[in-house]
């Protein structure tokens, strides 16, 4: 489908004196302020910006999504409230496109999208299927391809939608590096093993690497709590690293990630996208000490200042893979949702991932008793979507360049007949 690169523009400056107006490519990424960047690149980061309230959303409603997980229907949960679907984000100095679910299918057409990463990664991988669907009717011609209903117990998933003949796949790895029984001779407290120097099992046989796009997520396993108190120890060959360190595995495991994207995918087919840290926001303790969020109803309208509390999660990939404004791999992005989501402490399952837990939660409002709230993962619609407003803005300046190159070969083979 041809579409002229013009049409195409991801980010349309606003008649500011501040931004540029240029419409050529590089000119709409002017900044307003010098942003914070790694090499300082002139371009406007799409990623610096504010949460503004927009009576147009959200993109989509629940219930008339059917892929959908019940643990993420919040509304149709029990929550009383809405304004957290309500919040859109904008970009200091430049536009995001309105998200076209027909015309990403259109592109997609004949494609793959891969989701691999934890059950946030699952998160975003629900809304971008409910974002896709808006722009099917007949919702029964997009199915997952084994009959399977989305759960959270299933390793993967992948959806097709018939009518492009793509699919939309998802395959759980919260690692992206495999974990497995410790080798013969290990101390009987090494219960598992996270091996650090090679990819989850499930990257091969091209599952992941013959994507067209393909988007990761890592880090909320990456803790003390979920590895060494629960008996899992890190690996490199058959040797058990006893004396390494969470920090220095995960930045092992993301050094894994570069090196098998270097050699196994083919960054000319492939764009590899990486979406950083998605922030937490329990309140009065953590997921298993009673912390909570059910009071919160609105985001955090000041500007996230430091990075330092997510610092274990964010300098491994800042070093490794490079930042939003200059990555270390030809066709690599990096979807940078960490400061803009650490400001939306509104958009959390809190009680409300399943009817009777918000119900319960209202009947304990007086006792003692308290519902364990689910303060980490997030409603949809909502933060999820912006993700992937973001992941679809990232995807349209390389279809966009694509054109542009397509159209430059034209012209060069015209000119030489």
């Amino acid at each position: 489908m041809a579409i002229s690169a013009v049409a195409l523009l991801l980010l349309v400056c606003p008649s500011s004196t501040l931004c540029s107006a240029a419409v050529e490519w590089s000119a709409l990424w002017a900044p307003k302020t010098k942003l914070r960047a790694c090499g300082g690149t002139e371009a406007c980061d799409i990623f610096e910006g504010e949460w503004v309230w927009d009576d147009s959303y959200p993109l989509y409603d629940s219930k008339d999504c059917p892929f959908l997980d019940g643990g993420f229907r919040c509304s149709e949960n029990g929550r009383p409230d809405a304004s957290y679907t309500k919040w859109r984000w904008q970009p200091s100095c430049c536009d995001l496109p309105r998200f076209d679910a027909k015309g990403m299918l259109e592109r997609l057409r004949n494609k793959r999208v891969v989701f691999a990463g934890d059950s946030i990664g699952r998160n975003q991988w629900e809304s971008l299927l409910c974002m896709l669907s808006t722009g099917v009717s007949d919702k029964s011609s997009i199915y997952e391809v084994n009959g399977r209903p989305i759960t959270k117990h299933d390793g993967f998933f992948i959806f097709r939608f018939r009518d492009y003949n793509c699919t939309v796949e998802y395959y759980r790895s919260p690692f992206l590096v495999p974990q497995g029984h410790g080798p013969a001779g290990a101390p009987k407290f090494v219960k598992s093993t996270i091996r650090v120097d090679s990819m989850d099992w499930m990257s091969g046989r091209r599952k992941w690497s013959d994507a067209d796009l393909l988007i990761f997520n890592s880090g909320h396993w990456w803790t003390k709590g979920k590895t060494i108190e629960w008996g899992a120890y890190f690996r490199e060959g058959d040797e058990v690293k006893m004396d390494m360190s969470v920090n220095d595995a995960y930045r092992r495991s993301i050094q894994t990630l570069f090196d098998w994207l270097q050699t196994k995918v083919n960054s000319t087919k492939t764009q590899a996208i990486f979406r950083t840290y998605s922030p937490s926001h329990f309140s009065g303790g953590d997921w298993n000490t009673g912390g909570d969020c059910q009071l919160e109803t609105l985001p955090d309208k000041t500007p996230v200042k430091s990075m330092e509390q997510w610092a274990d999660m964010l300098k491994p990939v800042n070093d490794v893979l490079g930042c939003n404004r200059r990555t270390k791999l030809a066709g690599l992005d990096i979807l940078d949702v960490t400061r803009m989501t650490a400001q939306r402490k509104d958009g959390h399952l809190s009680v409300f991932r399943n009817p009777a837990s918000s119900r319960q939660a209202f009947l304990n409002k007086t006792s003692e008793v308290k519902e364990v709230e689910d303060c980490s993962h997030w409603c949809l619609p909502g933060v999820p979507d912006t993700w992937n407003e973001l992941l679809y803005a990232l995807f349209m300046r390389r279809q966009t360049r694509l054109d542009q190159n397509d159209t430059d070969s034209d012209s060069r083979t015209q000119n030489t007949d």
